[in-house]
């Protein structure tokens, strides 16, 4: 039996760069989230609704993971240069 090689050899290739792709195009623009509280917490790129959970997950500008309630939230500001 003979199989063609090629696209068994592309198929991983593929499935690696397709997963990696919501990344590649992730704003990396940074915001500010403005709390009802009136505090401020930058962060890097547009955070991410977390429906399930009801948390806001964000990306800090020291590289680490955050949460924040969604209700805590007043409103996200996107800075521009």
């Amino acid at each position: 039996m003979n199989v063609p090689r090629l696209p068994l050899l592309l198929l991983p290739a593929v499935v690696l760069v397709s997963c990696s792709m919501p990344d590649m195009f992730a704003s990396s623009t940074p915001h500010t989230i403005q709390l009802k509280n009136g505090q401020e917490v930058p962060c890097q790129g547009a955070p991410q609704y977390q429906e399930k959970t009801g948390y806001y997950r964000y990306r800090t500008p020291q590289k680490r993971d955050g949460l924040i309630r969604a209700d805590e939230v007043a409103k996200i500001v996107e800075q521009r240069a």
